[in-house]
């Protein structure tokens, strides 16, 4: 399963009649994490107006939380957290700090507003999509390396890591989707010198690409 996500916190600020909407995304995990981020921000506004908040959590099957924090009700979370859904983003935070300004924006100002901000803030945002597999690593001869190069290319599979060395050391990161048949053909193509069992080691793991290289989360 694949999913986008943030791994550095953003920030953006917005200004709509005098009022100032500073609002941060990051990335969270747990609703304890999520919780905790919330405490943080209010402290650090402590005499901000409100803080609203929305989250999107991958975990137990899908957790969506939004709050108004004093606001009319539906004129911040809500608009908040469907601008996450929007995106397309899990495992993600946001809130939105209001100064208030001294004019009233009225339900449908309010709303623009949240979720001007959020839009704003995911726009400063490096997202990063999170896909799920597995990590095998292979000790093969020089002579089968370029086959086992050959069927990587083919099927779009990534390599993490190759070191060579008496042996050549590689290792992959393998797609759910793709497994059965890398195997089938890794096993036609060595001959059988190579299948599943030839792996040293197997490991479930997220992974996404930040500047070209590949980064690993261990589930």
């Amino acid at each position: 399963m694949a999913y986008k996500t943030v791994k550095k916190e953003a920030q953006a600020e917005t200004e709509v009649k005098k009022s100032r909407f500073i609002a941060l995304l990051a990335e969270v995990k747990t609703e304890e994490e999520a919780e905790d981020i919330i405490k943080r921000t209010k402290k650090k506004y402590y005499d901000a107006s409100h803080t609203c908040s929305a989250y999107i959590l991958s975990s137990d099957g899908g957790i969506r939380h939004s709050s108004d924090d004093g606001e009319p009700s539906g004129t911040a979370g809500k608009p908040m957290l469907d601008v996450l859904s929007g995106a397309g983003l899990s495992d993600v935070i946001v809130l939105v700090t209001r100064y208030f300004g001294g004019t009233l924006l009225g339900t449908g100002g309010l709303v623009r507003a949240y979720v001007g901000a959020a839009k704003a803030v995911v726009e400063n945002a490096e997202i990063v999509e999170v896909t799920d597999g597995t990590l095998v690593s292979f000790v093969v001869e020089y002579g089968i390396l370029p086959k086992l190069q050959h069927i990587c290319a083919e099927l779009e599979i990534a390599v993490y890591n190759v070191q060579y060395l008496e042996k050549v050391e590689i290792s992959i990161l393998l797609k759910d989707e793709v497994a059965g048949k890398f195997f089938k053909e890794l096993t036609e193509a060595t001959s059988g010198e190579l299948d599943r069992s030839s792996a040293i080691s197997e490991k479930r793991v997220d992974f996404y690409i930040e500047n070209g290289a590949i980064i690993l989360e261990q589930v």
